[in-house]
């Protein structure tokens, strides 16, 4: 049986994104699925993968905000940015000057300044980031020389939890594609303490929160998300079967319906999107079938 759903999963530690997609096409019996962005074994938490043809509506998430709890070590540095390779520390005199000096209105004042709103980082060599149509962290383990580039962000926010040094707890929504780690990075660098990631929790994605979600030892195939919440900010309509399938066979099609303005629509059948089509002028045109 094909299934064509969305599934929120609270994704455990110690284990990468793939594992979870591998876990799910033995629980469903399906191989056809991908998530909407990758998290680090490290990370845990929100973690929305779309299953059988609902991977054609992945792109619909790519711009999506992203919400993350993290912890950072204000104490050294690693190469991977977080706490999954050796970690040089800096001296104990400095450990000791930094506790002694380092507060949290400090830090607070550079998160101020340096990351808030459009920034540049530079990400992590240990990531899934292609190179040359490998990842990044791949090249690194078979001792290939990686050159990060350097690419824009955007934080829209970022407050701390917590602070003790040489620990500090922080919650920022961020663009997609920004690295948490580079901000470990890059806040311990400007300190000078070195900076890398001990916990990173993915909190929400877009409107989704990690509340909705469901841990892999309780999942099911009923803890599909409903359509119309999942895609709450678009537009939907219901199609009859003929108009449908002239839209399939690529036709446009002439359409009147005051109720409806020019746009994107997600066409739906019961509870299942089967067509992205658009409407200008009253003409129907097929953007992509998805079932």
């Amino acid at each position: 049986m094909t299934i064509n759903a969305f599934y929120l999963i609270d994704k455990p530690e110690g284990i990468t994104s793939f594992d979870v997609l591998r876990d799910l096409r033995k629980k469903l019996n399906m191989k056809k699925m991908w998530h909407t962005g990758t998290l680090d074994p490290l990370a845990t938490w929100a973690l929305l993968v779309a299953v059988g043809n609902y991977t054609k509506l992945i792109p619909h998430f790519e711009k999506d905000t992203k919400e993350y709890e993290f912890t950072v070590e204000l104490n050294g540095i690693t190469e991977s940015f977080d706490k999954e390779t050796e970690i040089q520390y800096i001296s104990e005199e400095l450990q000791e000057k930094f506790k002694n000096e380092l507060t949290e209105e400090k830090i607070q004042a550079i998160l101020e300044e340096k990351f808030t709103g459009n920034i540049e980082q530079v990400p992590p060599k240990y990531s899934a980031l292609k190179i040359w149509g490998k990842k990044a962290v791949d090249l690194v383990r078979e001792g290939k020389e990686v050159e990060m580039k350097m690419r824009k962000a955007t934080i829209s926010k970022i407050e701390i939890l917590s602070f003790e040094y040489p620990s500090v707890t922080m919650r920022a929504t961020v663009s997609a594609g920004t690295y948490i780690r580079s901000i470990a990075n890059d806040l311990g660098e400007l300190l000078g303490t070195g900076g890398y990631i001990t916990m990173l929790r993915r909190t929400k994605i877009g409107h989704l929160s990690v509340t909705d979600g469901v841990s892999l030892d309780d999942f099911s195939e009923e803890e599909e998300f409903c359509t119309r919440e999942l895609f709450h900010d678009k537009n939907f309509v219901t199609l009859g079967e003929d108009i449908l399938a002239k839209i399939n066979n690529g036709l446009p099609v002439r359409y009147r319906n005051d109720q409806l303005i020019d746009g994107e629509y997600f066409v739906v059948k019961g509870n299942t999107i089967t067509n992205i089509i658009s409407l200008e002028k009253a003409i129907l045109k097929a953007k992509r079938k998805i079932v």
